[in-house]
């Protein structure tokens, strides 16, 4: 892709520029834990690698967990031991790819109970689940509906990006919403059959390498355990990812924000984790961090946005034409963060076609 040199860059179709507010340096105040190491029985298993318990990082943004339970549906057993299981997967994999993309921050945070455990809100939703999914089936009103509830409920979002496992319906969607520091991910609740999640964290990194057959989340079909206990506990990942500003990026198969988490159980083989085969692309892992959710420097008191003199077209548009130069001047008392741009239509609603880390605070002569 051609770079003019007045331009910050070139794509095709539609698009989006995803700004950093401010310079954001990343600075690490605490101490990041490498997962440990589990030692299988010699010749029966790999060598896996163990996730780290949870613990209160004590900052302000914190994910939020919601059980959302309609009233002519069941409450699962277990779901509070399985949401800690599933969370200690997310947090890891979240921590060692910032770390990965040389990105320094202590990872994601979570709401907690006063004993220190993993606080996950029961709603015990006021209808029954076609209230919630309509007839026919209809994904705006389900997450509409889901939650205006869990606002009710829970109190309102604000620092607070909540993660729903619904037994409403059968859904992995995401709808950020950047203004409060929130947005709302939803997957489906049956996440949390014995089949698919395991009560301890040692049995769901070895659901992950299970071949017996079970019934997939949501459905009547079976497939591998491994398969589905990988690719549910992913989509968690991957909705997650949506509200810290990440996009759809079909730029290499084993991106998160792709259908790379198929295989996540890769990530906690010590003989394949070393390499990577489960990731966030550079430009995912750079937005992320830029955000209150993982930056240890953010400066909340700059709320000002960059100001943008100059956004045009750097030359003729010709049909056919695979790149496009653009010519972008923007400014920011601070400092600038990631560029990012996008697509929409075609196969995927969102996915990125190129980015640009605008390496934070620049001086330019006679500007």
């Amino acid at each position: 892709m051609k770079v003019a040199p007045c331009s910050l860059l070139a794509a095709v179709s539609v698009l989006l520029i995803a700004l950093g507010i401010s310079l954001m340096a990343q600075r690490d105040t605490g101490n990041t834990q490498q997962p440990a190491n589990a030692q299988g029985t010699p010749g029966a298993e790999p060598e896996l690698m163990i996730p780290p318990p949870l613990k209160d990082l004590g900052k302000d943004h914190k994910v939020r967990l919601v059980y959302f339970v309609p009233n002519d549906r069941e409450v699962k057993a277990n779901y509070r031991e399985k949401s800690e299981v599933l969370m200690r997967v997310v947090a890891d994999i979240y921590r060692r790819e910032m770390q990965a993309n040389k990105h320094k921050t202590r990872g994601l945070d979570f709401e907690f109970e006063e004993d220190g455990r993993l606080k996950v809100h029961l709603v015990k939703a006021k209808h029954p689940s076609v209230f919630y999914t309509g007839d026919p089936f209809n994904v705006d009103h389900l997450l509409n509906s889901q939650q205006q509830e869990i606002w009710e409920t829970t109190g309102f979002s604000r620092n607070r990006p909540t993660l729903v496992f619904s037994e409403a319906g059968a859904v992995a969607e995401a709808r950020p919403v950047p203004h409060i520091y929130s947005g709302l991910a939803c997957v489906s609740g049956d996440i949390f059959r014995d089949e698919i999640t395991a009560s301890t964290i040692e049995g769901q990194i070895r659901h992950f390498m299970d071949p017996t057959a079970v019934r997939k989340v949501a459905g009547k079909e079976k497939q591998s355990r491994s398969r589905e206990a990988q690719t549910s506990n992913g989509v968690l990942i991957h909705e997650l990812g949506h509200i810290f500003g990440m996009l759809h990026d079909t730029r290499d198969p084993r991106n998160i924000m792709m259908r790379g988490y198929d295989d996540l159980g890769k990530m906690f083989n010590a003989k394949t984790a070393g390499q990577r085969p489960v990731r966030f692309s550079a430009a995912h892992a750079r937005m992320a961090s830029v955000t209150r959710f993982f930056s240890e420097a953010f400066d909340k008191k700059d709320m000002k946005p960059p100001a943008i003199s100059e956004f045009k077209l750097d030359g003729e548009a010709r049909a056919g034409a695979k790149t496009i130069d653009l010519k972008v001047k923007m400014l920011d008392d601070g400092g600038l963060g990631p560029l990012v741009i996008m697509q929409r239509g075609g196969g995927q609603i969102d996915a990125f076609v190129k980015d640009l880390d605008l390496e934070g605070q620049k001086n330019t002569p006679g500007q």
